[in-house]
């Protein structure tokens, strides 16, 4: 599907450092693609518990950048479990010599906006514009898997909570008829997110992938969501935001 980039364009991108995705074996996750333009491809989301979203829906920006700079404030970035080899977690990419994996717990630390007073939607919505990884090198696990035995001690202060987030899909029609997809989540502050994504390729001096994420202050109800079934996930994440959107 064609989208035109140029349609959005990102006012603020708030960066976040993530751990990557895959082993040194071949792996089996129904992947999120991203698309090379913004969002992501809608093949294998078909699946997910999906919501829209339209023009009138605050698309917000969420972040690390600390109180009074995003609209949500999310905490974990740093502590990611790199994946590569072995079923232990690596805090870096040293050492790491082909594609690799991560698993990552993020936590909404804050919410900095009065457009958000209860449940809210937190989505992935790109990968940095201008990054060192080109939007086919990265994808995220749709039905992520836990190694057997995760180590998880090289990485001081991971938070592994043991079980994965089932992700939403977020259907933008804000642009229609142009529409924008996106993966995320229904959360509420304090709430935290555990998802896998993977990098296809050798990181070199890389370091890990920077993603965009931004949230939207409703939430449907039960009644007026399209519920498409249930998905397992995996997730990354910065902030940006829509140029012409108010705060």
């Amino acid at each position: 599907m064609g989208r035109n980039i140029s349609i959005r364009v990102v006012a603020a991108r708030f960066v976040l450092l993530f751990g990557l995705l895959l082993g040194a074996g071949p792996s089996f996750a129904l992947p999120a693609d991203f698309d090379p333009a913004f969002g992501f491809d809608d093949a294998n989301l078909s699946g997910l518990p999906t919501i829209t979203i339209g023009a009138e829906d605050p698309f917000l920006m969420a972040g690390e950048m600390g109180i009074g700079v995003s609209d949500v404030d999310l905490t974990g970035s740093t502590n990611v479990c790199i994946l590569f080899g072995d079923e232990t977690c690596r805090e870096n990419t040293l050492g790491v010599t082909g594609a690799y994996s991560v698993i990552m717990t993020l936590t909404v630390s804050a919410v900095n906006t009065d457009q958000i007073s209860g449940p809210f939607t937190l989505f992935l919505s790109g990968l940095a514009s201008g990054g060192a990884y080109a939007t086919s090198e990265v994808s995220v696990e749709l039905n992520p898997t836990l190694p057997t035995s995760l180590d998880t001690t090289a990485v001081p202060g991971f938070a592994w909570n043991e079980s994965f987030t089932s992700f939403t899909r977020v259907n933008d029609v804000a642009f229609a008829p142009d529409v924008y997809d996106y993966i995320g989540w229904n959360v509420n502050v304090g709430d935290s997110v555990t998802f896998r994504y993977e990098v296809s390729t050798t990181p070199g001096v890389r370091g890990t992938p920077q993603l965009t994420a931004n949230a939207t202050g409703v939430v449907p109800e039960p009644g007026t969501a399209l519920l498409m079934g249930l998905g397992l996930a995996g997730l990354t994440f910065a902030g940006g935001r829509r140029e012409n959107e108010a705060n």
